[in-house]
């Protein structure tokens, strides 16, 4: 049998980072850990944890916390009106622990990334960024609790966990798609190139990721300054419609930009559905932006609607960065259109030899 195409005895190619399916798993567990981060950091905070443990590092100077409240109780420093419970304990510790768990799960996923895919600077310096970005998160969680949970410094850290999560994407996309070498006619934007038939729809989709994450922060402002349930009513706040006071406008101001941010959203996904040579998972997170923004909505409304319970409050900050998410993916497919996985399936049949008898 002759074969004709590539010599059996070419030194075989280096392995493609699509293939590399331990790094795609750190990936995807580090944003999805982010997020959960994010949802357990809602929930300590809608049901007042924050001071379940109130020292840093340790917890109680434990690093294994007091879970029974007699134990609770004696090692309380602070005012009697305000120990906390076993589940708020809990909250707070497994707040801290599955920090640490995301910190290490990052840092497994860089020092891979700089010891066989060094090549790929772009996915490593995402990462890297990303690893240290969440070590100032954690020892800025540090400092929100030393300072006794002041609402700028939770606003900051919030902020920053959400840039974590950010940067996840970017990785997690880097590393699975790639740009399409026969873009066509491009032009540079602000990281990379775009095809011109899609920089509009960049640009709305840039937009709308950036006005998700500003109404994002103005909510868990709100509530931090005590106006998160100032309104008890939906969509006004009360029968007026000029607030009445300080915390009202703000609580209002959280909803205006809230309503900014769902128009340009929808604008967004609208555009995006509607390009032309673009992948089925692009398409698919056009078509969820829709999805989660109306989700969005209902669970905002319902904080008012049901007296502001813990469900509603924490799940409206856990779909808040969820659309935040799909917009940053959003903006990412669009500049990396194409799949990694699919270029090397390609080029492997193309590469196949021809044989004959």
């Amino acid at each position: 049998m002759e074969s004709y195409g590539r010599s059996s005895h070419t030194a075989s190619p280096k392995v493609s980072i699509v293939k590399d399916k331990l790094l795609l798993l750190l990936l995807s567990l580090a944003v999805l850990g982010a997020i959960l981060q994010i949802t357990l950091g809602g929930v300590v905070r809608v049901t007042g944890s924050g001071d379940g443990c109130p020292d840093w590092p340790t917890c109680y100077g434990q690093w294994i916390p007091p879970l029974d409240q007699s134990t609770i109780d004696k090692l309380w420093t602070g005012s009697p009106n305000a120990i906390p419970r076993p589940h708020n304990v809990l909250l707070e510790y497994s707040h801290r622990s599955i920090g640490t768990l995301l910190g290490l799960t990052i840092v497994a996923a860089v020092v891979r990334l700089w010891l066989r895919h060094r090549s790929e600077s772009v996915v490593a310096w995402l990462a890297s960024a990303e690893l240290g970005l969440i070590a100032i998160v954690g020892m800025l969680g540090g400092l929100v609790v030393l300072n006794d949970l002041d609402p700028a410094l939770r606003t900051t850290h919030l902020f920053l966990a959400e840039i974590v999560v950010c940067l996840g994407v970017l990785a997690l996309v880097a590393a699975s798609y790639s740009r399409n070498g026969s873009m066509g006619d491009s032009s540079r934007w602000i990281w990379g190139r775009v095809s011109n038939e899609h920089r509009s729809a960049l640009n709305i989709a840039a937009a709308a990721a950036i006005l998700s994450l500003v109404a994002l922060l103005s909510g868990s402002y709100a509530v931090w300054k005590d106006a998160g349930a100032v309104c008890t009513s939906w969509p006004l706040c009360g029968p007026d419609l000029i607030p009445k006071s300080g915390l009202a406008w703000i609580h209002m101001s959280h909803r205006l930009l809230s309503l900014a941010s769902v128009i340009a959203v929808l604008l967004a996904g609208h555009r995006v559905w509607r390009l032309p040579n673009t992948s089925k998972t692009l398409r698919a997170a056009a078509l969820g932006s829709a999805i989660l923004i109306f989700a969005q909505m209902l669970m905002g409304a319902a904080n008012p609607w049901t007296a502001f319970s813990v469900w509603a409050r924490a799940g409206h900050l856990s779909l808040a960065t969820v659309v935040w998410i799909d917009m940053v993916l959003l903006v990412a497919l669009i500049l990396r259109p194409v799949s990694r996985h699919d270029h090397h399936m390609m080029q492997t049949d193309s590469a196949q030899p021809i044989t004959a008898d």
